[in-house]
Formats: structure tokens, C-alpha cells, sequence
């Protein structure tokens, strides 16, 4: 054995990567060198923790990792042997997602990327992680130098994990692709702050107002668009709603609340930044009141709304609770699984805008969704860009967003839907002429917690619409200058 080789079977407890991933390596090695023979059975767990002078933990990984990749298999009492059937040139690309419904699309991308290919192939391995869990989980997994491919993320956590280099530029990996596929995307997802392409979206949401089409019309009622009319309208189906509008109010329901409520910011002119400065002006402040006053002036909406769950607006107006909620598009298969009613009758009964005209203003809406990155740690950037560019094609792109009711963030994929196929989506990517996205900064995750805190100090009355907007603008200030977390 040379010098080469004796380093290659080492443990390097200096190196960055992980000593799991160091381990199979070097077992994967001793396969494909014939050092371990189909058949053989490899070394106990004890053995290797011996040889290797590494604990049980990294051994054990690096051995369920081998199995699940098919190089070893594992028989009750005897041990763990080398398959006799070794993948041949089959690589594994590890991604992170939020739920089930976003496997299929990366399973047929996969598929794809496989067809026709005698070797070369890649094998998909998903982990399926609560929203929740999935920050933390990434965060965890890149210190350990142990981050998958790819992972899906909350559009919010774009900028953050950018500015720390945990992401590998698409731009850089292929730039061609990238340039075609942001020359065809809504302006609204194009970050304008970065020249840079670090993630790309399969579909998008967009911030509404829901309401109940079938009880406005026996009421002969018609959707608001300013915010005068929402509170008429609001007021009219108090007759026989005690609160008829929904939405949440505080920072229990997180980036929700922000994702919902800032529209009426903007409906009135305001924004939270403008040139790079926190811009909480009057506009803002305005906007605050006018949310306080839906709860305690024209006693519209709950007190509790500082409180509720981020879903909790859409299942009261689900189960028929209220007239209208606050939302997302991204809730119409949560409405629909919690009222019973089917595409059909979700059609007739509602229906959604975007949040109406405050004074100075006109109607606004947000933009947001789950974005597919590849980390600079991905064992092959290159391979998880050519899956990923099958996800967000044409066709798995529109298959997508008819199955799902989302709508998708490519200008040609919006033009090549049927309206009445895919009405819901059609109908969604209208309002993404219009719609804007959050503000694309590093610290936006801190900002935005500041903005859920102004609104719950606000309508829960602890500070009047002003003083709360100037202590968000405060903090927020601090958070931008210094690029720091609180």
C-alpha cells in the first residue's frame, strides 16, 4: 500500500467532515478496491471503533448510511456483509423537505435525470421534516459539515443563509440555466438586492382576503376594495357573525402574521424599508390603527387574534365561523380539508382578493413560498442542479401547481395553464403582477419578529399604534446597522 492510500484509510479528526462521512468513505473505498469482497462480512461495530479510534455513534451512522445505499446489507445474528450486487456508479443526493407533497415532484425529476443512462444514476433520499424542526435541522447539519444537496426553505431564510455562505450560487453552476430561467420568472421573485440566483421556487403563494362568495351574493354584498368598504362589509355580516373577520394578530402565529399583515402597510403607501433604511413612517403607523381598530373600534374581529394559531384564521372560515379571513392562497387544500367541500364546491362558495386600497394607497398583496437551494457543502453541486432544473421545468412545474392548487412562479408555466383546469392557479398568478415580495435582507427573519411583536403590542393594547411603531423601528434599526441577532 502507498503512502496515498494509507491516508485515504485514515481517520482525520482535524477535518471538517464529519468522521461518519470520513468512515464510509474509506469503507467504500475498501469495496471498490476489492479489499472487501461481495459476500464478506465487514468488520463488528467494536472492530471499526477500535481500528478507527472514533466513538460507536459515527461508526453506526456510516454503516446505515452504507445500507441504505446498497453497498452493505445486515443479517439478524450473523453481522453486516458487502452486497453482492455493489451499485454501479449510482450517487446518492440527500434532500431536506417540509412535507410529503413535495417528494414527487423530485422523485419524477429523478426519474428523468435516470432515463436512458447506463451509468452515472442518482438515487433520492428525502427527509421529511416539520417546518418547524427544518431551520434548526439545517443549521445543525451544516456545523457538522454534513449538509444535504438540497433542501426546500421558507423564501424568508433566502437572504439569511446567503450571507452566511451556507448556499452555492445557481448562477455559478450553470449560468446559462440561471440567466433563461430568471428571464422568465415574475418580477416579483427576482431579488433585486443580488445579482446572484441562490434558490428557485416550483410554485408560489400569495397573500388574500377569503371570503364567502355564495353569502356575499345572498346578501348582496361585494368584495372590498378599499378599507372603508372592509369594514362595511365586515360590519353588514355582524347580524348574524358575532366577529365575520379572521386573521391573526401576533407573534404566536410568526411569519404569518408578517406574510399576512404587511400588505395593509404598503396598501397605504408605506413600506418597512425604503434605500436600505427601516421606513416605518406615518403610513405604517396608520395601518397599525387601522388593524387595532377592525378588534376594538368596530369590534369586527377577536380580541384574540393576538393569540391564534397561524392556521386558525382559515379553519374558522372553513367551518363557516366567519365571513371573511386573512390568509394565504397557499390555504385553499387546508380550507377544503377542513370544510369537506371539493374543487367543485370550493368554487362556488369561495372566492379571494387582495388586500384592499388603505387611504393614499392601492390594493397589495405578498408574494412568498418555498425556495430549493443547493448548499456549498452538496457532495455534487452539479448533479443537484440537474435535478433540480427537471423539478422546476414546464411540465413538473405545471403538474405541480394543478395537483396542489398552487400557483407557479415562471411567466410561461402561468401562460400555459388553462383557465379552467387549473382556475385556482390561473386565477392566483393575476395578482403576481402586483404582488411584492418581503424585504430580501440577512436579518429579515429578526425584522420580521419585530413587525409580529408591533402588531401584537398594538391590538392587545399594551402600546397605542404610534409608541408600537417606534419601538419596531427602533430595534429594527439596531438590527440592520449591525447585522447582528438579537
Amino acid at each position: 500500500m502507498n503512502i496515498s492510500e494509507e491516508k485515504i484509510y485514515k481517520i482525520d479528526k482535524e477535518s471538517p467532515l464529519p468522521l461518519h462521512r470520513q468512515l464510509k468513505e474509506i469503507i467504500k473505498r475498501k469495496i471498490e478496491q476489492g479489499e472487501f469482497k461481495p459476500g464478506d462480512r465487514i468488520p463488528t461495530e467494536y472492530e471499526l471503533c477500535n481500528e478507527f479510534a472514533i466513538s460507536r455513534a459515527p461508526v453506526r451512522q456510516a454503516l446505515a448510511d452504507l445500507v441504505n445505499e446498497g453497498f452493505l446489507y445486515r443479517q439478524q445474528g450473523s453481522g453486516t456483509f458487502v452486497n453482492h450486487k455493489i451499485p454501479s456508479e449510482t450517487k446518492l443526493l440527500q434532500v431536506m423537505v417540509t412535507e410529503d407533497l413535495w417528494v414527487p415532484p423530485l422523485k419524477k425529476a429523478t426519474r428523468l435525470y435516470n432515463r436512458g443512462r447506463q451509468g452515472g444514476k442518482v438515487r433520492l433520499k428525502a427527509e421529511i421534516l416539520g417546518r418547524p424542526q427544518l431551520h434548526s435541522k439545517i443549521l445543525s447539519a451544516v456545523g457538522r459539515g454534513d449538509a444535504p444537496d438540497l433542501a426546500l426553505i421558507d423564501w424568508a431564510w433566502v437572504a439569511e443563509f446567503a450571507n452566511l455562505d451556507f448556499l452555492k450560487p445557481l448562477d455559478k453552476i450553470n449560468g446559462r440555466w440561471a440567466k433563461r430561467f430568471k428571464n422568465d420568472l415574475f418580477s416579483a421573485f427576482i431579488d433585486k438586492t443580488s445579482p446572484s440566483l441562490y434558490g428557485v421556487q416550483l410554485e408560489t403563494s400569495v397573500s388574500v382576503i377569503w371570503y364567502r362568495k355564495d353569502w356575499f351574493a345572498a346578501e348582496k354584498q361585494t368584495p372590498p376594495q378599499t378599507w372603508n368598504e372592509l369594514v362595511q362589509v365586515s360590519q353588514h355580516f355582524k347580524h348574524f357573525k358575532r366577529f365575520p373577520l379572521a386573521f391573526v394578530g401576533g407573534a404566536k402565529a410568526g411569519e404569518t402574521t408578517t406574510y399576512q399583515l404587511l400588505p395593509f402597510v404598503w396598501s397605504t403607501g408605506g413600506d418597512l424599508f425604503f434605500r436600505e433604511k427601516v421606513a416605518l413612517d406615518e403610513s405604517a403607523v396608520r395601518a397599525v390603527r387601522f388593524l387595532v381598530d377592525l378588534v376594538h373600534k368596530y369590534k369586527v374581529a377577536s380580541p384574540d387574534v393576538v393569540s391564534f394559531e397561524w392556521d386558525r384564521p382559515a379553519r374558522l372560515f372553513a367551518q363557516g365561523k366567519v365571513a371573511l379571513a386573512i390568509g394565504g392562497s397557499y390555504e385553499k387544500a387546508l380550507i377544503q380539508e377542513v370544510s369537506g367541500w371539493d374543487d367543485e364546491a370550493f368554487r362556488k362558495k369561495v372566492d379571494c382578493i387582495p388586500i384592499p386600497a388603505g387611504p393614499g394607497g392601492e390594493t397589495a398583496a405578498t408574494v412568498g413560498g418555498m425556495v430549493y437551494v443547493v448548499f456549498r457543502q452538496s457532495r455534487d453541486a452539479q448533479l443537484a442542479l440537474e435535478v433540480l432544473k427537471r423539478v422546476v421545468s414546464l411540465p413538473l412545474m405545471r403538474e405541480f401547481c394543478i395537483r396542489t392548487g398552487r400557483s407557479p412562479t415562471r411567466i410561461s408555466v402561468a401562460q400555459a395553464m388553462d383557465p379552467e383546469e387549473a382556475w385556482f392557479s390561473y386565477k392566483v398568478s393575476k395578482l403576481l403582477h402586483s404582488a411584492r415580495a418581503r424585504p430580501a435582507i440577512p436579518e429579515y427573519a429578526k425584522v420580521s419578529e419585530q413587525f409580529q411583536l408591533m402588531i401584537e403590542n398594538a391590538i392587545s393594547e399594551r402600546m397605542k399604534p404610534k409608541e408600537a411603531a417606534e419601538k419596531a423601528r427602533e430595534i429594527m434599526e439596531v438590527l440592520v446597522s449591525q447585522g447582528t441577532v438579537l
